[in-house]
């Protein structure tokens, strides 16, 4: 078996299983998947890099005409590239759990115990509140690190002295969430402490791309007919999600983004095909 070169770097032995599952969980027929899989294996060089064989991956599927597929496959390259594209991190998070139930409040001021804070995602459900702080990257050899773990439960403490002397409301969880993945140190001290985790892959049967696919919470920049100026006018008029423009009717979205109705049909017509399932 070849070995290839992911994104943090390493040597790793090429497994032809994850391009497979990959291929199903983006909603591949089973024959399709295989066949990838298959084809993928045979062209895998020593010393390939993951990008260079997710891009052939995605090629295969144009040809297969699977745009749909080919879409939700790049889901982790779509959330690296909200940054860029002018929708922040913290906002796509904030839809993602405002759809499991949670109550959010995003880019909130809040007084310490001894300094104020920016928090990032404030989130409630079922009686407790939780400060969420989000740490973006758009590398994904990127892994966050300790410092950040740190850094976010000293937020966290001051945030509680801060509850007791009566500036701020209570907090009563503290979460570290990414969209990228992170060190066993920072799992470790995490777990330690009962911080929550919430990155790729991260944690397991509730990571982040878990969470965005189960509901079909695909961000825009996955959708290959976005270009810059619709980028620009989508997120002035705070359309996250790909169900934001499917849900809308093409006048609405006009008069919210001054699009133009051809462009607006193709993306709309492409969310929605993603959409299915």
């Amino acid at each position: 078996m070849p070995w290839i070169v992911n994104a943090s770097g390493l040597r790793e032995e090429f497994d032809a299983a994850k391009v497979y599952r990959t291929c199903m969980r983006a909603g591949a027929e089973k024959e399709i998947a295989e066949k990838i899989a298959a084809e993928v294996s045979s062209r895998v060089r020593d010393g390939m890099s993951t990008r260079r064989i997710l891009k052939m991956t995605l090629r295969l599927l144009e040809k297969l005409e699977e745009p749909n597929v080919v879409a939700r496959y790049d889901l982790k390259g779509a959330i690296m590239r909200l940054g860029p594209a002018g929708f922040p991190f913290e906002t796509f998070l904030g839809e993602v759990l405002e759809a499991y139930g949670y109550s959010v409040k995003t880019r909130q001021i809040v007084q310490g115990g001894c300094i104020t804070h920016e928090i990032d995602v404030i989130a409630t459900k079922g009686g407790k509140t939780a400060m969420i702080e989000c740490k973006y990257r758009n590398a994904s050899g990127d892994y966050i690190g300790v410092k950040d773990v740190l850094y976010t439960y000293a937020r966290f403490l001051d945030l509680v002295d801060g509850c007791k002397a009566g500036k701020c409301e209570r907090f009563d969880e503290v979460w570290l969430a990414t969209n990228t993945k992170f060190s066993t140190e920072v799992v470790a001290y995490a777990q330690c402490k009962g911080m929550t985790l919430l990155g790729w892959r991260y944690p397991k049967g509730g990571s982040l791309e878990e969470m965005t696919e189960a509901k079909k919470l695909y961000p825009i920049t996955i959708l290959r007919e976005l270009d810059s100026q619709a980028q620009r006018r989508l997120s002035a008029a705070n359309l996250v999600l790909c169900k934001d423009l499917a849900d809308k009717d093409e006048s609405e979205l006009k008069e919210m983004t001054g699009l133009s109705s051809r462009q607006l049909a193709r993306l709309v017509g492409e969310a929605r095909l993603i959409l299915q399932r």
